[in-house]
């Protein structure tokens, strides 16, 4: 046997002139016969840029492991140099094949120099170059719980398919590779076009999360040669799913590849900050793509919902799309599924105390509000349903400056500007993003223009953006001054120039219209004035006041119009009086509504007319 003579010549005497010194050798034809797959040793060889000599040592130290003939007593360097051909002592150096991309285990501490150093350490082969060895189809145990292969995610839109093409062009494996930067879309529509990229030229992905690395530099280090390495051995492109927070150690990941040829993504929403990294940009699916994959998404879970409609009110990513008809397929018989619902709760976005996200239940049927404020509420409905219509179908799409959908709601506090918002966006089966300014507006240079980017990306997937009271968002720019006047005008261009790309629904609310910039005002696509109520309308208001679940007794809404106050102030009255009656254990009446009038006055230091409360209580 091959392995026997092998095992005889490295146990041969270094000064026996006979000796052929070809030992590693024969062991490897013995791997060859005995495990039908040479091109393992081969593939290893290549990939690490093996010589001769190293190529003899791994062999030899695996021999034993694949349990064929080998030497008496461990192999080590020692032995090695001496009875191998072509020996050299940088096969020992750190920065070696065999122990830079630790194809041998060596202990970290090496024992003193008397005692033989390195060159005297039994030599053993790592368990992952043996699995590569034998052919095995694994992953390096130590990356468990830092990377992991992907499968499919959605199927992307056609239109996408030439930025996937581009990206397997740069992800090639090749000499010198280097990494890339893929942006656009979201992090799953990102990772399914790298899965595509990465089956055009016969690789598979193993993916990791930017946060997941470790902080300390040595630690990084060792994760990004055992990436790499794990790249190379099972054929994987590496995909780095980084945040902001993440990026700098990200593109420490994308270098660690390239002496063995292996490219690397880092997927991302934005590039870090000084990268000169190859960079793509997946493009958004149009709206055509968008009813196609929702139409198919439907189809294949057998769910009777309409795909244009879904895709205009939802303006989802692929796998948005997937994840959301996916998600409702699953509860396809149970009362709960929703696709609408569904859609938005894929859409939801971190906005880290930015905004408060509600769920509207009033219409604009349970509005009292003036014709002119109702006309241009309902218009207002029609320019977000037809969308698709005029500017798709009928061409304006093409000709219009932008796409959103924007008001300004004006009037006194309280004559309903924040529940008219609401009403339209439960008209329109939407949530409302409602701004807490207080945390969107930053002192600290450009804060504030990153806090309102990541508002309005949150609502162009179906949700309504409210800025209640955007009066320090919206102000008229002033006369530079200072530093500080110079960069509130930058955020006021800013907001000019995101309204113009912004692709859904934003609302503006104020009680002073003449101090907004007339620059918003031009942008804004309606302008509803909220005038306060007037004796009419406040008796309406008054007969809806008090939930069904109420027991009133005598209420007049007639008598309760005379007090001169506005809608939002008529609802705090009917829920003071509530309690009140609700603490003396009686139906609420004329006299609860007096006595929270009165405790109502008192705070606002406003005298009560004797004219607002004739009537209300029997003379």
């Amino acid at each position: 046997m091959a392995a026997a003579a092998a095992a005889a010549r490295l146990d041969a005497r270094p000064d026996e002139a006979d000796q052929p010194a070809r030992a590693a050798e024969l062991l490897a034809a013995e791997v060859r016969e005995s495990t039908g797959a040479p091109t393992a040793l081969d593939r290893l060889c290549g990939l690490f840029t093996l010589t001769a000599f190293e190529r003899d040592v791994l062999v030899a130290v695996a021999a034993p492991e694949l349990g064929l003939p080998t030497a008496t007593g461990p192999v080590t360097f020692a032995r090695a140099l001496a009875g191998l051909p072509d020996a050299h002592w940088s096969a020992l150096l750190p920065d070696s094949p065999l122990r830079g991309w630790r194809l041998l285990d060596v202990p970290a501490q090496l024992p003193p120099t008397e005692s033989g150093g390195l060159s005297q350490l039994p030599l053993a082969v790592d368990e992952r170059i043996l699995h590569a060895l034998l052919g095995a189809d694994t992953t390096d145990d130590r990356l468990a719980g830092r990377a992991r292969l992907v499968a499919p995610v959605c199927r992307l839109a056609p239109g996408q398919g030439a930025a996937v093409a581009s990206l397997a062009a740069l992800v090639r494996p090749q000499p010198g590779a280097e990494g890339c930067l893929l942006t656009g879309e979201d992090r799953l529509t990102r990772r399914q076009a790298v899965v595509d990229a990465a089956e055009r030229i016969g690789l598979t992905v193993l993916a990791v999360d930017g946060p997941d690395l470790p902080d300390t530099a040595p630690a990084m280090d060792t994760l990004a040669r055992l990436l790499a390495r794990e790249a190379g051995l099972g054929l994987r492109l590496l995909l780095v799913e980084g945040t902001a927070e993440s990026l700098p150690r990200c593109v420490r990941l994308l270098t660690a590849g390239a002496p063995l040829g292996v490219a690397a993504v880092l997927s991302a929403d934005e590039a870090p900050p000084g990268s000169d990294l190859p960079m793509l940009r997946l493009p958004p699916a149009s709206a055509g793509e968008r009813r196609d994959l929702f139409a198919a998404a439907l189809s294949a879970a057998r769910l009777n919902e309409d795909p244009a409609e879904l895709a205009e009110r939802h303006p989802l990513t692929p796998a948005g799309i997937a994840l959301a008809v996916e998600r409702t397929g699953r509860l396809a018989s149970a009362p709960t599924a929703d696709v609408a619902a569904a859609c938005r709760a894929v859409a939801e976005r971190p906005l880290h105390g930015l905004a408060t996200v509600r769920r509207p239940a009033a219409g604009l049927d349970d509005l009292v509000l003036p014709d002119q404020a109702n006309r241009s509420l309902r218009a207002l409905l029609a320019h977000v349903r037809r969308r698709r219509r005029v500017h798709g179908e009928w061409g304006y799409a093409e000709r219009s400056r932008g796409l959103a959908v924007t008001a300004l709601f004006a009037g006194p506090s309280g004559t309903g500007k924040t529940t008219a918002a609401e009403a339209v966006a439960h008209e329109l089966g939407f949530d409302v993003i409602a701004a807490d300014l207080s945390q969107v507006v930053s002192k600290y240079i450009g804060e504030t223009e990153k806090h309102l980017a990541r508002l309005f990306d949150a609502a162009e997937t179906g949700s309504v953006l409210l800025f209640d009271e955007g009066d320090a968002l919206f102000a008229k720019r002033t006369q530079v001054r200072d530093s500080r006047d110079r960069y509130a005008n930058l955020e006021v261009s800013y907001l000019l120039q995101r309204l113009e790309t912004f692709r859904g629904i934003a609302i503006l609310t104020t009680n002073a219209r003449e101090a907004i910039d007339p620059a918003f005002v031009r942008r804004m696509r309606f302008v509803v004035t909220f005038p306060f109520p007037d004796a009419e309308q406040r008796a309406r208001l008054w007969a809806g006041a008090f939930p069904p679940g109420v027991p009133t007794e005598g209420l007049d809404p007639r008598r309760l119009a005379q007090l001169a106050v506005s809608g939002g102030t008529i609802a705090q009255l009917a829920l003071h009086a509530a309690f009140l009656a609700a603490d003396e254990g009686a139906p609420v009446g004329m006299r609860h509504v007096l006595e929270a009038t009165r405790i109502e006055s008192d705070k606002l230091e406003r005298p009560l007319a004797a004219a607002e409360i004739r009537g209300w209580l029997p003379s």
